[in-house]
């Protein structure tokens, strides 16, 4: 008698390019754009396109992250899963990275080389060109972000001035009404409102933040920075905003920025949530005593909660 053994063999899971976009958080233009520009993953195709493994699901979250912490798509895409988890863990683990190439990092020194001149003009025509050439997403990961951590970085050890880096943010802040003008056509977006409370100067991080907001499909309503509590609640109930979102750039915030931020999680209406960005917030969270609230310490977690909002979780 011949015994006849069946051995099933589990063909790995493979997911189409809509799929992938929606587990890794990207959009289907930027996931393109990786992979036809840096190569960062290479999927397989076939009669019914695009097919992304397990392996690159997960790359392609860990080069969101660490986009998302401020590094440019082009130095880190040629890393290994284990060099970018290296980059998240922090510096003292760190790979060197490459030196970045081609001619959208091109187009970045330009852009730096204007703002140190003083050149508006230039500046802001290189950064509007970039803006017309790339989806919006590819713009604020490659462009945006890599812009705002130089100009900060250059701020803090003093080869920056503080108007070199207002000039930055008003360059920024004009063409990011550009960029929310398609969106706001779509009536069934959740509206989010950006602000810093009074006393808050910096914005860089309410600017990329109300960006991505954008570039996610979403309504995104940009105040600036340094305003009263009442002013924002007041805001945020006229346009019936569904998110709040504050940026807090002090390690140790004042008491007077904890007490504005308190009155702005009562007052607000209670299908509004409050969203706190910046580095510091979660301990702010225990002496806020609100419900729907919550801390974004990178653009990363931000993103997280934009594709909540998305699914309609709550």
């Amino acid at each position: 008698m011949v015994y006849v053994i069946e051995v099933k063999v589990e063909t790995p899971a493979q997911y189409p390019i809509r799929v992938t976009a929606s587990l890794t958080g990207l959009s289907i233009d930027t996931l393109r754009a990786w992979e036809r520009r840096y190569q960062a993953v290479t999927p397989q195709r076939g009669d019914r396109g695009r097919a992304y493994g397990e392996e690159q699901i997960q790359r392609l979250i860990l080069l969101r992250k660490v986009v998302a912490c401020g590094h440019a798509i082009g130095q880190v895409a040629p890393l290994s899963d284990t060099q970018l988890q290296q980059l998240l863990e922090g510096p003292s683990t760190s790979p060197a990275l490459p030196e970045s190439t081609g001619g959208m990092h091109d187009g970045l020194h330009a852009v730096v080389a204007a703002i140190e001149s003083f050149d508006y003009a230039a500046a802001n025509s290189h950064l509007s060109r970039m803006a017309a050439l790339l989806p919006v997403r590819d713009f604020v990961d490659e462009v945006v972000i890599p812009l705002m951590q130089q100009v900060g970085d250059r701020w803090h050890d003093g080869t920056m001035t503080i108007a070199q880096e207002h000039m930055t943010s008003s360059i920024l802040r004009n063409l990011l009404g550009g960029l929310a003008r398609p969106s706001t056509s779509n009536s069934q977006s959740a509206r989010i409102l950006f602000a810093t409370p009074a006393g808050e100067l910096h914005e860089f991080g309410i600017l990329v933040s109300a960006m991505l907001t954008v570039a996610s499909g979403f309504e995104a309503l940009y105040l600036g920075v340094n305003l009263p509590a009442q002013e924002i609640v007041d805001a945020a109930s006229r346009t019936s905003q569904q998110v709040v979102v504050l940026g807090i750039m002090a390690s140790d915030p004042c008491e007077e920025t904890i007490e504005d931020i308190t009155v702005i999680a009562s007052r607000l209406s209670k299908r509004t949530e409050l969203w706190l960005g910046g580095s510091h917030v979660k301990r702010l969270i225990p002496f806020l005593g609100a419900e729907r609230v919550f801390a974004l310490e990178n653009f990363a977690e931000l993103d997280l909660h934009l594709n909540r909002l998305k699914k309609g979780v709550k």
